[in-house]
């Protein structure tokens, strides 16, 4: 579906990964699969038992364990076997930790990926205690290495404390990917809720898109772009439908 739409990569869950062996593939086999459609696995995404003392919660909704239950060397693994070039780190429990724990932990992160060539996307979420585009460049900022950047998505962007002036100090080499994706102003439920089953597509929700994509286009900021749309109106769309939405937006706002 992404070769068919004119996408040249995407990431890949962990989860996904580990299925895709548990149902007898291998690594290689995988990567081939990739490479035969000409779509490279660019990102592992996402990380989360980066952070200090990482531990999941006896009450943790033991439908989402499997997500998030993968060590540092599995995903360095699910990387070398891809061929990807990037992990993208959350803070996904929304825990907090000291500052400076986060930048010990983060930094040791990156460097231990740096050894395997690998680049490390921060992507602040407003479900987590790195909440804001602010709170992660601050990290980002502080560890100054050269492979750690952020992953920018408009949503959570628009969810916690939307500055356009502290996403114009960001160096346009630390904007290492973006996210285009909508939302209406009013949550629908939880902000839990909303995060996963109730994106939109640029255009179709309420956030002023169009003064944050003219911001990023000034910073020449657009190093990789794409959609995350966690959607139940995507869920009920074939892979390539949705792959040839997403392609005719793209088009529309880059």
């Amino acid at each position: 579906a992404a070769q068919a739409s004119g996408f040249d990569a995407m990431s890949v869950f962990p989860i996904d990964f580990k299925g895709w062996i548990d149902s007898g593939l291998s690594g290689g086999q995988i990567r081939r699969k990739f490479q035969a459609a000409g779509v490279q696995a660019a990102i592992v995404d996402p990380f989360v038992q980066w952070t200090p003392e990482f531990e999941i919660p006896s009450d943790y909704p033991a439908e989402n364990v499997a997500f998030i239950n993968h060590t540092e060397d599995e995903v360095f693994a699910m990387a070398a076997a891809l061929d990807a070039t990037q992990i993208n780190a959350v803070e996904g429990l929304g825990k907090l930790h000291e500052r400076s724990a986060l930048i010990d932990a983060l930094g040791g992160f990156a460097h231990r990926a740096n050894q395997r060539g690998l680049k490390v996307g921060l992507e602040p979420m407003p479900i987590s205690s790195i909440t804001s585009l602010s709170d992660g460049w601050d990290l980002v900022e502080t560890i100054n290495a050269d492979n750690l950047g952020l992953t920018f998505d408009t949503w959570h962007f628009w969810r916690s404390d939307p500055g356009h002036s502290v996403l114009r100090a960001i160096p346009a080499d630390k904007s290492f990917d973006v996210l285009l994706d909508d939302a209406k102003t009013q949550l629908h439920g939880s902000l839990f809720d909303d995060l996963l089953w109730h994106r939109l597509f640029p255009g179709e929700g309420d956030f002023d898109l169009e003064t944050t994509i003219g911001v990023l286009q000034e910073m020449g900021a657009f190093n990789s772009v794409g959609h995350e749309l966690f959607s139940n109106a995507m869920d009920a769309l074939s892979a390539s439908k949705v792959a040839a939405l997403s392609a005719a937006i793209l088009d529309q706002y880059i």
